[in-house]
């Protein structure tokens, strides 16, 4: 996470990735994407978001 990096919350990071919030919470309790928490929010890094997009988060919907 860089110093200027953006932190999106659970919903913007769901739009981002075309995705739920309950699949953004998943991918994070599952250790796919790392984020913060600030009090009770969570957090995303912008960074984090582009390195799942480029690996393609797609391949996280199907696994059980």
């Amino acid at each position: 996470m860089g110093a200027n990096d953006r932190l999106n919350d659970v919903q913007e990071t769901a739009r981002r990735l075309s995705v739920s919030a309950f699949t953004v919470r998943r991918l994070i309790k599952g250790a796919h994407l790392k984020a913060v928490r600030v009090g009770k929010r969570v957090l995303v890094a912008e960074s984090e978001v582009e390195r799942v997009i480029e690996q393609g988060a797609g391949k996280h919907r199907s696994e059980k």
